[in-house]
């Protein structure tokens, strides 16, 4: 049950409604199978036809595998009837094989119908494990099984796929327990993270979307197929942007779900999740209201208590055990209003703190943070694997101006807007990083004939629609799909109207007609 995510965040996704160890379980937590990792969100177009004749590796290269060799799957959480797992073996530097290469973890389930060949799927997040992703969520999509081998890799930089051990597994605790807000302690230990996170790795420089991209087009020869077939959720909406944009001769039928903007820089991007986490919170609070808050009689005086809650915490943590619910973990717990079905249990826990008993509140931000009985925590190695995308492809802003986007965003958010990092913390994060970016990672701009169905949510805080409207505006050829709710990723839970054009799409080769709006599903 350790693989569930629950939060519709701009973070990206997904808190395990699981037992946690130490945490317990949520009451009323509805579970998904989805694992999509915080900091995922990617942005804007900044590059042209003339930047990609310049790119290392051209687009004509022509990619070759060796078959992978099939096998049983070890090391999952529980064992998948029929799955089937090998490794694919890639450079590390695409542009100089010399450089050495690495494995990919590859995993696949059979098709159960009449075989049309491979659908590689990325569940998203630049910390998602694939297989983990594709063992916990393949039920979900056994109508695409129907007709393919549903095919899922761990990207470079996550899972077992050269990941980055950032120090003792313990330093971004120091982080989480700050107060949030952009000073010289924050800076501090940022920089001290971002340190004990990229020494000694090979990985770092050479895990931006152009290297997943060209990672995937050899997956698509080990594979025997002359097109990519491809569906790419959040962060992996992106990643198949790009593979579009360097490979367009090789593109199949391509589904890009919750898409993603991968041209917006850092700021904008992380101006964006603080926004919607103050959307989601007033959300809550009204909601809390109407229930009968213990908070307060209504919003105004509910919003007043857990403001006085946050700057009481700053001057006075309350103990818990051997450690301290300070504001910056509580800010944390509240990042849980993004999550419907956990609003009434998180109103109990705050009024708890707000009565001087912070341990409630302390387990609801070890939700997110994964925290575990050895003082480590998950979130660290899905920040650091977030990194490693985000700090590749991202322009960089100058300290000038991450400084004045954060007196701003304090106006707008003033529990969501200071930098933290469980927030806005890759923008200050990628300045300490020890390589530049690169812009073919945010660079999309295909210019072949293969339809390319993208689809976005009116109400997805993670993937805003104008986000999927951007990129499909990228995608010459890119065809947009509006779910009216607020589902990050449609398919296949945004009912007929989604489902029907997407699988018509992937399975029979039907291009949808262009501006299909579908109604929210209760």
């Amino acid at each position: 049950m350790g693989i569930v995510r629950e939060m519709e965040s701009a973070l990206c996704g997904f808190v395990p409604c699981a037992d946690v160890s130490g945490v317990g379980r949520w009451k009323g937590c509805t579970y998904r199978d989805a694992t999509e990792r915080p900091f995922d969100v990617l942005r804007r177009l900044t590059a042209s036809a003339l930047l990609l004749a310049a790119l290392a590796v051209p687009a004509s290269a022509t990619a070759s595998a060796s078959p992978i060799e099939w096998g049983p799957c070890k090391g999952l959480p529980q064992p998948v009837t029929g799955m089937e797992c090998g490794k694919l073996t890639v450079p590390l530097d695409h542009a100089d094989p010399r450089a050495g290469t690495i494995e990919l973890p590859v995993a696949r389930v059979k098709a159960t119908g009449r075989r049309l060949g491979s659908l590689v799927m990325h569940f998203g997040g630049g910390g998602a494990n694939g297989v983990a992703s594709l063992a916990a969520q393949h039920t979900r999509f056994q109508a695409l099984r129907a007709g393919y081998d549903l095919v899922a890799f761990d990207p470079r930089g996550t899972g077992t796929a050269a990941p980055l051990r950032c120090a003792d597994g313990r330093s971004i605790g120091r982080l989480l327990d700050l107060d949030p807000g952009y000073d010289k302690t924050f800076l501090r230990e940022t920089a001290a993270f971002v340190r004990g996170c990229v020494k000694g790795a090979r990985i770092v420089g050479h895990a931006g979307s152009g290297d997943t991209a060209r990672d995937m087009d050899r997956l698509r020869a080990a594979l025997g197929e002359d097109r990519l077939d491809y569906y790419g959720v959040s962060y992996g909406s992106v990643v198949g942007g790009v593979y579009a944009t360097l490979f367009p001769g090789r593109v199949g039928r391509v589904v890009l779900d919750a898409g993603l903007d991968p041209g917006l820089d850092s700021l904008r991007t992380e101006s964006q999740v603080a926004t919607s986490m103050q959307r989601s919170y007033e959300r809550f609070l009204a909601d809390c209201v109407r229930r009968g808050c213990a908070l307060g009689k209504d919003v105004k005086a509910a919003n007043g208590a857990v403001e006085r809650l946050l700057k009481r915490l700053e001057r006075a943590p309350l103990p818990v055990g051997d450690r301290r619910l300070g504001r910056g973990q509580a800010t944390n717990a509240l990042m849980l209003t993004s999550s419907l079905p956990l609003w009434p249990e998180l109103e109990a826990r705050l009024a708890r703190a707000v009565q001087g008993d912070g341990k409630p509140l302390l387990e609801a931000a070890d939700l997110l943070t994964q925290a575990r009985p050895d003082g480590t925590y998950g979130m660290e190695e899905i920040t650091a694997s977030s990194m490693l995308a985000y700090c590749h492809d991202k322009r960089r802003s100058s300290w000038r101006e991450i400084r004045r986007d954060e007196v701003r965003m304090k106006r707008t958010s003033p529990i969501f807007g200071p930098s933290a990092v469980a927030g806005r913390f890759l923008g200050p994060a990628c300045n300490f990083w020890p390589v530049p970016d690169r812009p073919e990672g945010r660079t999309v701009a295909h210019t072949g004939k293969t339809p390319i169905v993208v689809v976005g949510s009116k109400n997805d805080l993670a993937a805003p629609l104008t986000g999927a409207a951007a990129l499909a505006g990228k995608l010459r050829t890119g065809v947009l799909i509006s779910y009216q709710g607020d589902l990050h990723g449609a398919y296949p839970d945004g009912g007929s109207c989604v489902a029907g054009p997407v699988e018509g799409y992937l399975l029979r080769g039907i291009v949808p007609g262009q501006g299909i709006t579908c109604p929210a599903v209760p």
